[in-house]
């Protein structure tokens, strides 16, 4: 019980009372269009603000850019993004939609916080950005009970654990490489399906459009450069027609990653027999680290984060069926099932996402395939309602054209990824 009121606590004292400021509505602001939607309940970040030349403005710039860093390589399906001077963000919530509307903000510039699930919290103190992003979204303990020293001696030990692996002299070689990059099934190395088109394409742009008929665009747009093994290179996202990050691959002879670079960030890579460890580096100096363990087959069975924080670790486990399918995702709190059409299939039909103690049924996705090239993806509460919709085409071009739904079937996006002519 102390421990959730001090938690309730330290979110009211980080986080700005959005209700009293109105700056987050129910409804769209007359006249006005939302700079970013997000169409699906998700952890997401957005940073905005206006240059008002004081060093409080600096230091959100300053910290701002520190969380991009700390989160940017790791977490690579992690929303962050910065709007600046422009009005609307929508959120399409588990609990309703929320439009955030800069103008009634108190300060210029703040980031905003969704989980998904609730409305989104606004956060107007710098200096508290990445610690209330650890402990609302639970990514990482920012608890204020955890002594200070200990959190120094959890880092001096984890720092020095990270300069002990970074002298590993364990070189790869070609097989290993192979089996690694075809089964490890990790977010550097993702499983690809037989159901998607082989495509050589050197540079695909990714675009997005409030209209099916794609005449209205939205602001933001990435492009991504590849390899002749069809390996990431170079992923950019744009706002507004300028680079708002940046993410560069380096990739040996064999296919393997040896490092992911980004704004004074960089993300090594380092393997070993039956592991492979990324160490983030922020400014020279090592902070993080994420180790994958493989079974023989060097498939992932457990992925295990550590930050400088005391306990920010994080577990995970992963249980594969005899066709070398992922079945089962655990972790202390939470635990997704995946479920396969027959035998052959080689991408889920279902995934039912749970909470544990007691275990309930949080949401589900469920995919439909109604031909070979056309793909529907409904995402359903914990109720089995609807609470969005994706219909994607697969173009013999190597074209991804998606449609998004919300829980009414109203259109809120439609994305087109390609190949750049």
């Amino acid at each position: 019980m102390l421990r959730t009121l001090l938690y309730c606590l330290l979110l009211c004292f980080f986080s700005t009372n959005s209700f009293a400021q109105k700056v987050f509505l129910r409804e769209m602001p007359l006249k006005e269009k939302a700079a970013i939607s997000f169409t699906e309940p998700g952890n997401s970040i957005i940073f905005f603000g206006s240059d008002d030349r004081s060093p409080q403005y600096q230091k959100h710039k300053k910290n701002s850019r520190e969380v991009n860093a700390y989160f940017g390589a790791v977490y690579s399906s992690f929303p962050i993004f910065d709007i600046n001077t422009k009005n609307v963000v929508e959120y399409n919530n588990t609990s309703g939609r929320f439009f955030f509307y800069r103008p009634n903000a108190r300060k210029p510039y703040g980031m905003l916080i969704s989980n998904g699930i609730d409305q989104p919290i606004l956060v107007t103190r710098p200096d508290q950005y990445l610690k209330t992003i650890k402990t609302y979204l639970n990514i990482s303990s920012a608890d204020e009970l955890v002594p200070k020293i200990l959190d120094q001696k959890n880092s001096i030990s984890l720092l020095e654990e990270m300069k002990q692996i970074m002298k590993s002299k364990f070189v790869p070689d070609q097989d290993y490489a192979v089996q690694l990059i075809k089964n490890a099934n990790t977010i550097h190395y993702l499983s690809h399906s037989k159901r998607y088109v082989d495509c050589n394409c050197p540079e695909r742009n990714a675009e997005m459009f409030k209209d099916s008929l794609m005449q209205e665009k939205m602001s933001n747009h990435s492009t991504y450069l590849y390899n002749d093994k069809n390996q990431v290179l170079e992923m950019s996202n744009f706002n507004q027609g300028e680079l708002s990050y940046r993410l560069r691959y380096t990739i040996d002879q064999s296919g393997l990653i040896l490092e992911l670079i980004s704004d004074n960030n960089t993300t090594r890579f380092i393997y070993e027999k039956d592991r492979y460890h990324t160490i983030n580096i922020e400014n020279g100096v090592p902070r993080s680290c994420e180790t994958f363990y493989f079974n023989d087959q060097k498939q992932c069975v457990r992925r295990f984060s550590r930050g400088p924080d005391a306990g920010s670790g994080s577990n995970t486990d992963y249980i594969y069926d005899q066709y070398g399918r992922i079945v089962r995702e655990s972790s202390k709190d939470s635990e997704t099932i995946y479920e396969y059409k027959n035998e052959t299939d080689d991408l889920y039909t279902k995934s039912s996402f749970y909470s544990l103690n007691p275990k309930t049924l949080s949401s589900q996705n469920e995919i439909i395939w109604e031909h070979p090239y056309k793909q529907i993806m409904l995402g359903k509460d914990k109720n089995l309602q609807q609470l969005f919709k994706q219909v994607t085409l697969i173009g013999q071009d190597c074209s991804l054209k998606s449609y998004f739904y919300d829980k009414d079937n109203k259109l809120t996006m439609v994305s087109i990824i390609g190949c750049k002519p």
